[in-house]
This record gives C-alpha cells, structure tokens and sequence, in this order.
C-alpha cells in the first residue's frame, strides 16, 4: 500500500484524474451514481486544485506568502489523505 508521501508527491496528476473521472460521469448521465466518498474526493480535489492555482499566480507575481504555502499544503495533505482512504475502501477484500 503506497504511503500518504507517495499520493501527496503525485496530488496534482492524482486530483487530475479525479476531475477528469466526475466530468466523464457527468457527462455520461451517471450522475446517480458517484458515492458519498468519491464526491468527497472530488471536492476535496477541487480544494486542492484552487489552492494551487493561486500559490502559483502569486509566485509568478511575486506575492507568494506564507499562508499561500500553507494553504497549498494543507489542501494537498486532506486530498492526499482522502484519496489513500477512497483508494483503501476500493481495494478487492480478498487482497486485505
């Protein structure tokens, strides 16, 4: 099983491909579909995402602070930690 390090390090491909699977289900009409938990880590993605994005624009402008670095990382680690737990609840039980 991958550590919380492992998904924190790939937050950005991994947060990618959660949006990139609820635009796949939305525009499936699957909507009823998506459980409690992967709406969670969806939002928990788009948390991380937004959070981000505006540490980068304010590192490209010069006005990066420390609450932009902690509030990136924040948003990273509960993404990170809820796609472990989303990814841990999906595993096959016989492999448990």
């Amino acid at each position: 099983m991958p550590s919380i390090e492992w998904y924190s390090e790939r937050a950005d491909e991994l947060a990618k491909e959660v949006v990139n699977a609820w635009e796949v289900k939305e525009e499936g009409a699957k909507a009823a579909v998506l459980t409690d938990d992967f709406k969670d880590l969806f939002d928990k993605a788009c948390q991380y995402r937004i959070a981000k994005t505006h540490a980068d624009n304010r590192r490209q402008a010069t006005e990066f602070n420390k609450m932009d670095a902690l509030e990136e990382q924040a948003t990273r680690q509960a993404f990170a930690e809820a796609y472990k737990s989303y990814r841990e609840k999906k595993r096959p039980a016989a492999s448990a």
